[in-house]
């Protein structure tokens, strides 16, 4: 159905008045009214503006009811048919659907709004140019179409085609305007003066600005100068209008064409960059730190730390420590292949750290073990040019490590390294020699105490008996040379049963070392204490060896205890001779001229005494071992190896030294040995415990109670005393306590350690019930130390006499106790 010219200009003319009215077709004001023209001219129901989304669908762009945009909202993808994409995008033809009977997507959507037949104009320019978009008008009845002539649909869309492309190209400012602002970057435009133009909301607020603060102002107030060139990614520093400065990314770009603009630049504020780059440069610094402190401690742990690789079994990382301990630099040790198994000493210890690493190297963590790591000659790095260089030390020696060798893993479970730790246990090992001889000491404490008790009541006995048999001898006429024979063989018997009580007081040392209480020492002539010991060793020497003696004259006494000194040089001229008869069993061939060399001088305000001899000599391991208690080189039958500790702590207690060298100690066999004791002369009085009686025995003839267990030691106790005193003896504890309380005595003279009731039960005993017959006691004991003697005379202040004592010892003590008592 065709239409006259008048009509077609009528429905233009009609199309311009709407698109003259509305800035764009595209207002949802403007296609309503356009339907109610085009229905002056055909049964339109409704219309639509769309554009091509690509060959397969166009998009939605306006529709001309409320009901249809709730079908057909804004940009509604629609699958496009291919005939009417060919028609209308591809040749510009009108495309009419005269029903509905294609069953495409759109046909469907027609159904759901009424719709029987439809049809769609190209929206293009009047040129002829491509379309761009497309007019959709739906009919209400099939072949509805027909009514409205396709010369007007075609004028009508060629009329509203500029509309489109303005509401297109404003929907699209608006778009990038609404980009622009909602954007977190801020755009300034400036013109040729630098003056701002344009700004966007994140631009106030980064300048902390309003726009009319900012419009007008010069851009070089806020980035410092005006920005020529174009520029990407450039740092600025922005000056906020509150003077605080802004780091800001900002890409500059040149505009052209634009009659305003001369230039924009993008700001992206960079507070939170700069923050998170200065906390990262500050953890970088801190994590830095954390690793040099890491890295020294590694390297001053007492540990040897090492990293091996399992595949090459090179050595990766060693710590400074291992550096130090074995003198050889870390770059050195890296590069030496099996540097580590290398400074396992022996055979056992390499065959460990093999073992340990081969389980390492399978994921495995084996058990700890030690072995001896052998030191080796020491060097000092130097600069990486000359690597190290070797420095004069000692020796080398060896320590006891104490290994650990695990593996470490990788996230996919395999094993990418072995690291290990090598613990240095010398010490631990020495510190359990030292437990395991303090607990022999200890032993030997205990078993001291017993065998003292055991030889100084029979020892006391015996002492007193040649005390009595001194005095019948001095009642009895006996011919000269027999006399002098029989007084001499008494004096030799009770000096023996002194040695013999003195080597059981030995003990002492080292159960409980005495203090060193100068009214115990006494003055002690040196060359007479040298004389001694020989005559009593000269038998042992002389089938060995020649005896020099060479003492200096007028030498100063020294302070120490009695006869000690005398058992000090007894101790090492017994040894010398010992070392004279194994260097013999030594030589295929005698040497003649073996000799034991004894020298005194004095040396300022010290009295210095020398023992040598030509025997077998002491290694260097031997001389640093030398006065350690139990320690001897020789069989369990020739010495126990307390002879010199003994000797160390006499000398000692006197305030002295002794010191030990071996002259050829690097020959093999070592030989030759010199001992040199140093003593402090003495050159003021020395108050010595008295030997005689203090106060004399007859000035008062008191009642006397004597309780001790051993009888025959009981009576000769009760003997002497009885010639002073009146004496009850009594056998042990019990039989005291019975007659104490039926009388009462002047002294109680009581053994601590007997069987039942002891000394001390019976002492607390009289302290509860009659305390001034407890003041009268004194003790006795055949166990002159220990901590239970020591607790008993602090607490009891009783005097307490040690076996064997001489007579007029015990006979003072009383006669103080009697002479209080009156």
């Amino acid at each position: 159905m065709s239409m006259d010219r008048a009509k077609l200009l009528e429905a233009e003319n009609a199309a311009l008045k709407i698109v003259a009215r509305y800035e764009s077709i595209l207002d949802p004001r403007a296609l309503p009214d356009l339907l109610t023209i085009l229905r002056e001219f055909a049964e339109v129901t409704f219309a639509a503006i769309t554009i091509p989304d690509g060959a397969e669908s166009f998009r939605t762009l306006v529709v001309s009811s409320p009901e249809l945009e709730t079908i057909l909202p804004y940009r509604t993808s629609i699958p496009n048919p291919k005939a009417l994409f060919d028609t209308v995008a591809e040749a510009g033809q009108p495309y009419f659907a005269p029903d509905l009977s294609a069953g495409h997507s759109i046909d469907k959507l027609a159904e759901g709004v009424g719709v029987r037949s439809y049809a769609v104009y190209p929206v293009r320019h009047a040129s002829g140019t491509r379309p761009f978009g497309g007019m959709v008008l739906g009919f209400v009845r099939e072949g509805a179409h027909l009514t409205l002539p396709p010369e007007v649909g075609v004028a009508i869309a060629i009329a509203i085609a500029g509309s489109v492309e303005r509401g297109l190209a404003a929907s699209r400012e608006r778009r990038a305007v609404r980009i622009l602002d909602a954007s977190r970057d801020a755009m300034l435009a400036w013109d040729h003066a630098g003056s701002i133009i344009d700004v966007n909301a994140a631009a106030l607020e980064m300048c902390g600005a309003t726009r009319e603060e900012l419009c007008g102002s010069n851009i070089a107030d806020y980035l410092g100068s005006v920005p020529r060139a174009p520029s990407s990614a450039e740092r600025f520093t922005l000056a906020r209008r509150d003077g605080r400065g802004v780091p800001v990314a900002g890409t500059v770009s040149l505009v052209t064409g634009d009659p305003l603009v001369t230039a924009h630049a993008l700001l992206r504020d960079l507070s939170e960059v700069v923050a998170a780059e200065r906390y990262a440069a500050e953890r970088l610094t801190e994590l830095r730190a954390l690793t040099e402190q890491h890295t020294l401690l590694l390297d001053n742990a007492p540990l040897l730390i090492f990293r091996i690789d399992p595949v090459t079994e090179r050595l990766l990382y060693l710590n400074r420590h291992a550096e130090r301990l074995f003198g050889v630099a870390a770059s050195r040790a890296l590069e030496t292949p099996g540097f580590l198994r290398d400074l396992h000493a022996d055979a056992e210890g390499a065959a460990a750290f093999e073992e340990a690493f081969a389980a390492a190297c399978d994921g495995r963590v084996s058990a700890p073990y030690e072995a001896r790591l052998e030191l080796v000659p020491s060097v000092e790095p130097t600069s990486a040019s000359q690597g190290p260089r070797a420095t004069k030390g000692p020796p080398p020696e060896s320590i006891i490590a104490r290994g650990t060798i695990y593996p470490h893993l990788g996230a996919d479970g395999k094993v990418t390294a072995i690291e290990g730790i090598l613990l240095d246990v010398s010490g631990e090992r020495a510190a359990r020699s030292r437990l395991l001889q303090a607990d022999r000491l200890a032993t030997v404490g205990m078993l001291a105490a017993g065998v003292a008790h055991e030889i100084n009541n029979p020892a006391a006995f015996m002492l007193l008996g040649l005390d009595a048999l001194g005095r019948q001898l001095a009642r009895v006429e006996l011919a000269d040379p027999a006399r002098a024979v029989v007084t001499q063989l008494v004096e030799d018997l009770r000096e023996t049963g002194r040695r013999i009580v003195d080597i059981a007081r030995d003990m002492r040392l080292f159960a409980s070392p005495p203090k060193n209480e100068i009214g115990r020492l006494t003055v002690v002539d040196v060359g007479r204490s040298i004389e001694s010991a020989l005559t009593i060793t000269r038998a042992q020497i002389v089938e060995k060896a020649d005896i020099e003696l060479d003492l200096a004259e007028d030498l100063p006494p020294v302070a120490m205890d009695e006869g000690r000194l005398g058992q000090v040089l007894v101790n090492l001229l017994v040894n010398a001779a010992q070392a004279i008869a194994e260097a013999r069993l030594t030589r295929t061939i005698p040497i003649k001229g073996d000799r034991v060399r004894v020298t005194s001088r004095a040396d300022g305000d010290r009295v210095v005494i020398t023992v040598e001899d030509t025997g077998v000599g002491m290694s260097e391991k031997v001389l640093a071992r030398l006065f350690t208690p139990f320690y001897t080189t020789k069989g369990p039958d020739a010495g126990t190896g307390l002879g010199l500790a003994i000797s160390k702590a006499i000398l000692a207690r006197a305030g002295g030294t002794i010191t030990a060298t071996s002259p050829s100690s690097l020959s093999d066999p070592p030989r030759g040995s010199r001992f040199e004791i140093r003593l402090p002369a003495f050159m003021e009085e020395v108050v010595s415990a008295p030997r005689g009686d203090a106060r004399s025995p007859g000035s008062r003839r008191g009642s006397v109670l004597i309780v001790e267990d051993e009888v025959l030691l009981g009576r000769a106790l009760a003997e002497f005393v009885r010639e002073h005193h009146d004496v009850r003896l009594a056998s042990g504890g019990e039989e005291a306590l019975e007659i104490l309380r039926s009388k009462r005595f002047d002294a109680v003279l009581c053994d601590l350690k007997m069987p039942g009731m002891g000394g001390e039960g019976l002492y607390k005993h009289l302290l509860e019930v009659d305390p001034d017959q407890a003041r009268r006691f004194v003790f006795m004991t055949g166990v002159g130390f220990g901590a239970d003697i020591e607790r008993i005379a602090k607490e009891s202040s009783v005097t307490v006499l040690e076996k064997p004592f001489p007579m007029e010892q015990a006979l003072a003590a009383i006669a103080t106790i009697v002479t209080r008592s009156a």
